[in-house]
């Protein structure tokens, strides 16, 4: 509380910074303003430009369009939020609505959508947050829908600083992972500026969204101190092994590979992988081309995969036995040993290796 010795001693009635004194007989009662501070970050200040932007918008729309907005505020009733709920007008809901659309990287919307789809609860497997690394492991997100992964991060200034949810704010909204894992290094940096410290406790809100909706409802809520271990099993991060097209000789007599997304996890011999080839002059039903040396953590790596032909071929289902080799041998090598073989066909999934 603020206090200033001519409000409590002076008779005074009235307001003075955040205090209010009452004089109520002999006595002067001195209250401090509840009302919200209107103190923010400068992460919070940047999204509340988005908010007023888009509010300056809802003059232009048709007033049939206003009473759409309205009206499903009316149902609505109140506007949940990981803070709490409150009470919601059509002018807020438009704001609200749009502005979480435009985060998404959807259009403006002048038409009230025809139903709310809330943001809902989503779990995470391990995570890591370290000056170095903010990853996150095991992040459900479905390919081909609407739906968005929304992070917000704040990390606190003080050890004092143990519930500090409200000063949350957007880092990224992820379309897609890499994988299952999302890595906000970068996204994290560009948005604070400073890297995370050791110790220091991170706030962290996560939701899975509706990008055509933009209702921002439930959170999953995760508090943790930063480290050089990650949060679950407490292991040291390390990159998965990659091979990618920069890695391989693309074009070899045998064959073409026109994409390769290869990855290996660093724990369990696990590969999750896409590979797209097209054979030109093979011998046999299988292919090999080389490649310019890989990581230490590929040796030789064998896993056996279903492909799949052309939309020509009906996408004739195979299955490959496929191989990486990076000892003496630098090549990766596609052999059929079941189905129907098409010389052009792709696979891809998750399989366990041996060797």
């Amino acid at each position: 509380m603020k206090l200033i010795p001519s409000i409590a001693f002076n008779d005074f009635s009235g307001s003075s910074g955040n205090v209010t004194a009452r004089k109520i007989g002999e006595k002067t009662y001195l209250s401090s303003r509840t009302k919200h501070s209107r103190k923010k970050t400068p992460s919070q200040a940047a999204i509340r430009c988005r908010f007023g932007d888009t509010s300056r918008s809802y003059s232009e729309i048709t007033e049939e369009q206003r009473q759409g907005w309205i009206s499903l505020a009316n149902n609505l009733g109140s506007y949940t939020t990981s803070t709490g709920s409150t009470s919601i007008t059509g002018h807020n809901l438009f704001v609200a609505i749009n502005t979480y659309r435009k985060i998404c990287g959807k259009p403006f919307t002048a038409d009230a959508p025809a139903q709310l789809l809330p943001s809902r609860y989503i779990n995470v497997g391990d995570f890591w947050l370290s000056p170095e690394h903010i990853v996150f492991a095991n992040v459900a997100l479905q390919m081909g829908s609407n739906d968005v992964v929304l992070f917000e991060m704040y990390a606190a200034q003080s050890p004092a600083e143990t519930r500090a949810w409200d000063k949350t704010s957007i880092v990224a909204v992820v379309h897609e992972t890499d994988w299952g894992e999302v890595d906000l290094t970068k996204a994290y940096l560009e948005k604070f500026g400073t890297p995370l410290q050791i110790g220091q406790r991170v706030f962290i809100k996560v939701c899975r969204i509706d990008s055509d909706c933009g209702y921002v409802k439930w959170f999953s809520m995760l508090g943790s101190l930063a480290s050089e271990k990650s949060f679950l099993y407490e292991r040291i991060y390390k990159p998965r092994a990659k091979i990618g097209m920069d890695q391989i000789v693309p074009v070899s007599h045998e064959v073409e590979c026109k994409d390769i997304d290869y990855e290996i996890s660093t724990s369990s011999k696990i590969t999750s992988n896409y590979i797209s080839l097209s054979i030109i002059n093979a011998p046999s039903i299988g292919c090999e081309f080389p490649h310019n040396g890989l990581s230490d953590a590929f040796n030789y790596d064998r896993s056996y995969q279903y492909s799949r032909g052309t939309p020509a071929r009906k996408y004739l289902i195979q299955c490959m036995d496929v191989k990486i080799f990076n000892n003496s041998k630098k090549a990766i090598n596609l052999y059929c040993i079941g189905g129907t073989f098409t010389k052009q066909f792709e696979t891809f999934g998750t399989y366990f290796l041996t060797n």
